[in-house]
């Protein structure tokens, strides 16, 4: 795109479960010679209430080019809009500044959509990762409006499988302009190296040398007066199991500060494990080792069926996600929740079945695919030159 001069890419995150998606991307891109790659850090990142992950990124030792503090402390949908609002003005200065060929995004947070509508008004064209995806829960969810909404905003869309690459040519999206990568999280899980039992327990305690669940649940936009309810429900379900429990932080949407008071409840419960933050290597093997994931994260639907992890997902949050064999949609509900759990725990049968839908979202090797795309990509007039295909 710019003769030869190196490619300059930035990234925006504003979030640690997104920062891990798109990690294997970034450290690749990092990495080659035709690429110069800055972070652009936002968001939850720069909050002391998700432990600051900032830090992870600095210990990977990225260039980080700014940090924007636009996450407000408050738990409502205004307050969203707003953070929104101010990472928009600041990513103008950002933009100005930095001059970037490309700039990279992921998934459907307030990020994704502000990001690729500022860089849109200041043509730079905008790389999507994950597009095409389809959530339909009860009541609705705003991010299923802002990942269609940023796929039209985008140049390029690098997509976790085919059928979200037919959506995203349905959307009007030129045939060019759409390519079926993978997810990168199943770059990570492939590549972290693996720790013993005994480094994780010098880490988590005790608790990871038997067998454990690990539990992650977020408020939905259209449930938040019902999160309480479903998080106490899975937690209980998971307690009588008798197995340990690690349970991570919510993200930062409206609801999320009442999902973290009740955590904050079971503290001192000898089953329960809460943690804000882990390292990488140490969450991908609290993974590997887990016997079964349970609440309501894309975790279950994307990255699981790698490990073949079985995953009980409570609620609505991922209804109408492609998903595999390993994961059961159940309702918010003590005997749901609980037959689920010993269908997933015990039923061995239903476990070695698993493997058939290791692969459903990728093989492990997305950076490798999205380096060759980024490095043959045509000059940036006809990258911004959309046209609608209908």
């Amino acid at each position: 795109m710019s003769g030869n001069k190196k490619m300059n890419i930035l990234a925006l995150s504003g979030i640690r479960s997104e920062y891990d998606l798109l990690y294997p991307l970034l450290k690749g891109i990092d990495n080659h010679p035709d690429f110069n790659l800055g972070v652009i850090v936002s968001g939850a990142h720069l909050s002391p209430l998700h432990d600051y992950s900032v830090r992870q990124i600095e210990k990977d030792q990225f260039r980080i080019v700014d940090r924007i503090e636009n996450l407000l402390y408050a738990d409502s949908f205004s307050s969203k809009a707003k953070s929104s609002s101010i990472l928009m003005q600041s990513l103008v200065q950002t933009f100005v500044r930095e001059q970037p060929d490309l700039l990279l995004i992921l998934g459907d947070r307030e990020e994704a959509i502000i990001g690729s509508l500022t860089a849109s008004y200041m043509n730079i064209p905008v790389v999507h990762l994950a597009g095409g995806d389809n959530t339909n829960p009860e009541g609705g969810n705003v991010d299923e409006q802002i990942r269609h909404a940023t796929t039209k905003l985008s140049h390029i869309h690098l997509t976790m499988m085919e059928e979200h690459s037919e959506r995203i040519q349905k959307l009007g999206e030129e045939t060019w302009r759409v390519f079926t990568v993978g997810s990168a999280g199943i770059d990570r899980l492939r590549t972290e190296p693996t720790l013993s039992v005994e480094e994780i327990a010098g880490q988590l305690g005790e608790g990871v040398t038997k067998d454990y669940i690990v539990l992650i649940y977020h408020p939905l936009n259209s449930n938040v007066t019902q999160a309480v309810a479903e998080l106490r429900i899975c937690i209980e379900q998971c307690i009588q199991t008798g197995l340990d429990i690690f349970i991570g932080s919510p993200n930062s949407d409206p609801g999320s500060q009442d999902i973290v008071k009740v955590l904050h409840e079971y503290t001192h419960h000898p089953q329960v494990h809460l943690y804000k933050n882990l390292e990488r290597n140490l969450f991908v093997n609290l993974l590997r080792n887990a016997k079964c994931l349970v609440g309501n994260s894309s975790l279950a639907v994307h990255e699981a069926p790698f490990l073949c992890l079985p995953s009980v997902n409570v609620g609505e949050r991922q209804k109408g996600r492609i998903s595999g064999k390993n994961v059961q949609f159940v309702p918010a509900n003590e005997k749901e929740v609980w037959n689920a759990l010993q269908k997933a725990l015990y039923d061995h049968e239903y476990i070695s079945e698993l493997e058939k839908d290791q692969f459903i979202y990728g093989d492990g090797f997305m950076v490798e695919k999205s380096l060759q795309i980024l490095s043959s990509l045509p000059p940036r007039e006809k990258l911004l030159a959309k046209k609608i295909t209908y």
